[in-house]
């Protein structure tokens, strides 16, 4: 395949798309400049495959970006969506089987940094469309103000059946979850029986709609999955590896699988981990794959996509020297190697993958202003080249 080879820098210039200026992109427009993405998966399809940029603003807000329905490569100028100064400049977000969107989001109480926070989610049923207002579903340590005020951040996945799930971690390191179902009923605040964890949790959905989450904790990785979509989580033995904090995210592969990626907490290290449906491990000898040791910070984002007729796993992250970095392998085949090739494009936070409507390859980043940068698969050479970086 050619993958090492094949892997190119972007920057050469294909119909279709503009390279950046030479003195680098120019700032955001006044009022949508982007906060640095703690999570991947902001770049979403809706039910018909056009791609949308989901991030938080800097000043309070949303700023979404949405690709043209008629212009190919084309995308509309950021827009701030629900603009509120209480917002804290986080956004998670999920997506449901019919593509409709949910952003979920973090709203002070009050004025001052020690003030509670409720948990605040606006939904998107078409692209390019108005998002709902705001809706709240609390804080589940209710009025207990110190814990209300530090918990972690919200995130949120949506199973097969269509039921939203949100996981939030408590001030003490416990998980709470909330549930809403397909006819937008929500359940109570429930906890899950477990302590030491850490922050950065990582909700992944199967090929069947069944939801695996991964927990990073002081003393292991913890995991939760559905039996089948619709019902709640239940506990699989613990894994004896301890991941970086905010550094885990994951991706469905084969047979109803899900590869799981994290920083390894004493090296760094970008390592990859599988279980099998009935939850013994399935990647090396001991479970655990390490991919090439470059240096990177945060989760990696994650997509699969066709390159040379081969289903492959792809890997964006933002570089130790702050620049967006790519890596790809055959899919499950990480004894294959994955060698990370920088695309030298600035990138502030985690950057995010998605496939277009014509099943390519589209790479994003925030950059140093706030503003998206994305490239996009070349079909017309081997390996996984990539076009030139266009400033959105």
């Amino acid at each position: 395949m050619g993958l090492r080879s094949g892997l190119r820098r972007a920057g050469h210039p294909a119909e279709g798309t503009s390279s950046r200026p030479a003195d680098g992109p120019a700032p955001a427009p006044p009022g949508t400049a982007a906060a640095a993405p703690r999570r991947t998966g902001w770049l979403v399809p809706d039910g018909e495959g056009r791609l949308s940029a989901y991030a938080a603003g800097r000043g309070g807000g949303i700023v979404r970006w949405t690709e043209s329905a008629t212009r190919p490569y084309a995308w509309t100028p950021p827009e701030l969506l629900l603009a509120d100064g209480r917002i804290l400049p986080y956004l998670s977000v999920a997506r449901g089987p019919r593509g409709y969107i949910d952003l979920f989001a973090m709203r002070r109480k009050g004025g001052g940094p020690e003030s509670p926070v409720e948990i605040v989610y606006a939904s998107q049923y078409q692209a390019g469309r108005p998002l709902t207002g705001w809706h709240s579903i609390g804080n589940p340590q209710g009025r207990d103000a110190a814990p209300a005020a530090s918990i972690g951040a919200p995130v949120a996945v949506v199973d097969g059946s269509g039921k939203v799930h949100v996981f939030v971690r408590s001030a003490t390191g416990g998980v709470f979850t909330r549930r809403r179902s397909q006819h937008g009923t929500w359940s109570k605040w429930t906890a899950l029986p477990c302590e030491g964890v850490r922050e950065g949790l990582s909700p992944v959905v199967t090929g069947s709609g069944r939801v695996e989450l991964l927990m990073p904790a002081d003393d292991g990785v913890y995991v939760w999955r559905q039996a089948k979509p619709g019902v709640p989580l239940e506990r699989a033995p613990d894994l004896a590896y301890t991941a970086r904090p905010e550094s885990v995210s994951g991706i469905g592969s084969y047979e109803d699988r899900v590869t799981h990626f994290w920083r390894d907490d004493a090296t760094g290290e970008v390592v990859a981990h599988r279980l099998t449906e009935s939850g013994g491990e399935d990647t090396a000898p001991d479970g655990l794959a390490a991919l090439d040791g470059r240096s990177g910070r945060g989760p990696v984002a994650l997509s699969r996509c066709d390159v040379d007729g081969h289903d492959c796993t792809v890997l964006a992250q933002a570089d130790g020297s702050g620049t967006l970095a790519v890596s790809a392998y055959p899919t499950e085949l990480e004894s294959a190697g994955a060698w990370w090739t920088d695309t030298r494009e600035p990138c502030e936070g985690a950057p995010a993958l998605a496939r277009d409507r014509a099943g390519r390859l589209v790479v994003a980043a925030i950059g140093r202003e706030g503003g998206l940068s994305v490239t996009r698969q070349r079909t017309d050479q081997q390996g996984m080249a990539l076009k030139a970086w266009s400033r959105v």
